[in-house]
């Protein structure tokens, strides 16, 4: 259990922040369990991301939301995914949206294909 503590404190210590590898093509971005608009380097982030893979089939797998209510996990999880779309429909990437409960809570992966 202090693990876990321990755990979602780092977690929630790196709201925001976002690691990204032209190597394995990936993006990872972390929520705080009420966020569902992007902060401003989330943004950032996501546009370069983008930017730098614009000629691929990109997918955005979104994990659930922390939160003790599932509806309500389901529905931040969605507003994430509504704000990823809106962003690629923007720069005309063709994106295709995952929802999944097996990542990690709070997380958004974004995958060039």
């Amino acid at each position: 259990m202090m693990i876990r503590t321990i755990y979602l404190i780092i977690l929630l210590g790196l709201v925001g922040c976002a690691s990204t590898s032209q190597s394995n093509k990936k993006l990872e971005l972390f929520f705080s369990s009420e966020q569902v608009t992007l902060t401003a380097e989330q943004h950032r982030k996501i546009i370069q991301f983008f930017s730098t893979f614009s000629y691929n089939q990109i997918t955005a797998t979104v994990g659930p939301a922390k939160l003790n209510n599932k509806f309500e996990a389901l529905l931040h999880s969605q507003k994430r995914m509504q704000n990823i779309e809106k962003i690629a429909q923007e720069h005309q990437i063709p994106l295709t949206l995952e929802y999944s409960p097996q990542i990690t809570i709070d997380t958004l992966l974004l995958r060039s294909n």
